[in-house]
């Protein structure tokens, strides 16, 4: 209740009074979490600073042992057992580690290591209430001087043949995890890592030995850029350096750096001269060193090849320059076609006409690559139609024209074993010519392209008679012979020379080994001896009038 003006006080009422709290009280609510998440926000910062105290207190008493006292007391199956039991957080750096043992351990079943100086148990140390859990892991790595300086094992692909370029450390690993519920699965987790070198501790000799020239055989590349440190081992430092030669491009400074970019290349053999180094002493030792320069390697390819759908396909690769021996990459290749990695042979049937460039890739001994292309035209196979089996009289002509299909278009036809008399055109095939002997015949029609492709077929051609010389036996339709090897066998060959009142004379050609004819009878017989199918051809001449007639017929021996 109000005073009454003009009393000096005017006050606050009830109402007032109450609105203010409230107000008061919301502040305060709407204030409470952030000063909640400021006090988990510190005593997360809190502990974690205990943490990596921890860890690094840790790292001072490994940094206060030699390397060869970091695995002291810790057994193979010790280390072995705490790697396998190590959390995902450390994972990635005991996968660069080797496990290793202290070498004096000599029982193969040991399990020591809980008391060792690096203990392979589990620690727990409590800082200011909070308990936290440490694991101390050692184990061997290298670091590669020509690489990222990385810590790595196994040794990898990427490690130097030079093996003064290969450093040997441990690798140590300090693991702190403690309990909290803002971590990922309540579990905070903090990682310290260190290298130890694993080279036996430093002796210092002021009386070192005179410089001796190490092996310094290199191998480079015409148009590499070249920057390389000749090495020696002893002396009292700075050395210089004096070379009898160099590959024309490269020069050396006194101090043996060689730089620039070779021009050409060396012998097979390389380049063999003689290094002099020099010490601070004006000691000084000559060695012989050796240097390869090589053009990189190059493909030799042809210039363009055709082939046909269906032909057998070969072509071996070949290259120049680089250092031998070669591997060979093949890309573009017509389908069907495959490179032999073992013969380096391209080999097997194109099954789709087109045009492929393809690109040969090389590799040499080194490693160094060069490519060529070249282009590979597959034409469809050349086919052939347009003949067939044909009788015709002896006073008519044979008559049929050969058609070339496939290929490039540009035909030429070609025949063996026609008729005497009978002729094909090379240019349009036509066959139209008449026989002057009668009998049967087994031409083979050929159609060639002008890229080389061909396809032939065999045909029979029978010339009949009733006026003129003819075989009666065997018959003109059906004179083929099948023989088992070894089993005697005999055939008649007759002709309707006596019903002409002529006098043919009988000869044969290519019977199969252990068969002969009987002139006078026209008896074939004896014995075969070899296997194959054999083309034989009998003639039967007369000379008044003059005729003749000739059987063709094959003879198989199985």
């Amino acid at each position: 209740m109000r005073q009454q003006p003009g009393s000096g006080d005017e006050g606050f009422s009830v109402v007032e009074m109450l609105v203010a709290l409230a107000v008061l009280s919301v502040t305060m609510l709407a204030s409470a979490p952030f000063f909640v998440r400021s006090l988990t926000n510190v005593n997360k910062q809190r502990t974690r600073q205990a943490a990596i105290q921890l860890a690094e207190t840790a790292m001072e008493q490994v940094r206060g042992l030699k390397g060869s006292a970091l695995l002291t007391g810790r057994s193979v199956n010790a280390t072995q057992a705490q790697f396998n039991a190590a959390p995902s957080a450390v994972l990635p750096y005991l996968a660069t580690m080797q496990v290793a043992g202290d070498p004096m351990i000599t029982d193969p079943t040991s399990t020591a290591g809980a008391n060792a100086p690096l203990p392979t148990s589990v620690q727990t140390l409590t800082v200011e209430g909070t308990a936290y859990t440490q694991n101390i892991y050692v184990g061997e790595c290298e670091v590669y001087l020509t690489g990222t300086t990385e810590c790595v094992y196994p040794k990898g692909a990427a490690a130097p043949a030079d093996t003064t370029q290969i450093l040997q450390f441990f690798r140590v690993v300090v693991l702190e995890t403690w309990t909290d519920k803002t971590c990922k699965g309540s579990t905070c987790s903090y990682v310290s890592t260190t290298l130890v070198s694993r080279a036996a501790e430093p002796t210092f000799d002021f009386n070192r030995p005179a410089p001796q020239v190490m092996d310094n055989t290199q191998t480079w590349y015409v148009g590499d850029t070249v920057s390389y440190q000749m090495k020696a081992r002893g002396g009292q430092l700075p050395n210089t350096w004096t070379i009898a030669a160099l590959p024309p491009g490269l020069s050396m400074a006194p101090s043996g750096m060689i730089t620039g970019s070779p021009t050409a290349p060396t012998a097979a053999t390389g380049l063999q001269t003689t290094a002099t180094v020099t010490d601070h002493a004006n000691r000084n030792n000559t060695g012989i060193v050796t240097f390869y320069v090589y053009r990189l390697p190059t493909p030799t390819v042809p210039a363009g090849v055709t082939s046909h759908v269906g032909d057998t396909y070969s072509l071996a690769m070949a290259a120049t320059n680089g250092a031998t021996p070669y591997s060979y990459a093949v890309t573009g290749l017509p389908p069907g076609l495959s490179l032999n990695s073992t013969t380096n042979t391209v080999t097997g049937s194109p099954t789709t006409a087109g045009t492929y460039p393809v690109t040969v890739t090389v590799t040499d001994t080194n490693g160094r690559t060069g490519t060529a292309t070249y282009t590979q035209t597959v034409y469809p196979a050349v086919t052939l139609s347009g003949v067939a089996d044909q009788t015709v009289d002896l006073s008519a002509k044979v008559s049929m024209t050969a058609a070339g299909g496939g290929g490039d278009g540009n035909y030429t036809y070609s025949a063996t074993g026609l008729p005497p008399g009978v002729t094909i055109s090379s240019n349009t095939g036509v066959i139209f010519s008449k026989s002057t002997a009668s009998g049967r015949f087994l031409p083979t029609i050929t159609v060639s392209d002008g890229k080389g492709g061909t396809a032939g077929k065999q045909i029979v051609v029978i010339v009949s008679t009733s006026s003129s010389l003819v075989f009666t036996a065997p018959s003109l339709t059906a004179p083929d012979r099948s023989t088992a090897k070894g089993t005697a066998t005999s055939l008649t060959l007759t002709t309707n020379g006596t019903l002409l009142g002529l006098s043919p004379v009988l000869t044969i050609s290519n019977l199969p080994p252990g068969l002969t004819l009987n002139a006078l009878t026209g008896v074939i017989s004896g014995t075969p001896t070899t296997a194959g199918t054999y083309t034989v051809t009998a003639t039967a001449t007369a000379l008044a009038p003059p005729s003749s007639s000739i059987l063709t017929f094959t003879w198989t021996i199985t």
